[in-house]
């Protein structure tokens, strides 16, 4: 992948933060530097960024796309009210080993997503 300059800043963004950003915000945010910029441009470089494991791509139930930098072994919650993506702080499941044995089958990795009702959604 030949460098960009749009690629490195949209990478900056993605790792100085944690809020797991759509392309929309991403936009907004590149936008504040780089006033030209189209937000086709976002999508076609997070869809590369994506396809090299530069970055995670996040689905949600709300329709949104969700993108993290951040792309260590790591589980995400997914709040079925706001829509809100964060990342849960525990130990990756030690799994790959066993489905490998138990479907004879090769894991390159894991992703596991939990779905619910985040706090702030609680107490209202």
């Amino acid at each position: 992948m030949n460098y960009s300059k749009q690629r490195e800043a949209m990478m900056r963004i993605l790792r100085n933060t944690r809020s797991h950003p759509t392309a929309q915000e991403i936009y907004n945010e590149m936008r504040k530097s780089d006033p030209k910029i189209s937000l086709g441009t976002v999508y076609r470089n997070l869809a590369l960024l994506t396809k090299t494991g530069s970055v995670l791509r996040i689905d949600t139930n709300h329709e949104s796309v969700h993108y993290d930098a951040h792309t260590e072994p790591h589980y995400h919650f997914i709040c079925n009210e706001c829509g809100k993506v964060f990342d849960l702080d525990i130990k990756p499941l030690d799994l790959d080993g066993v489905v490998e044995d138990e479907f004879d089958c090769t894991v390159t990795g894991h992703s596991l997503i939990f779905y619910g009702i985040c706090g702030d959604c609680k107490k209202k």
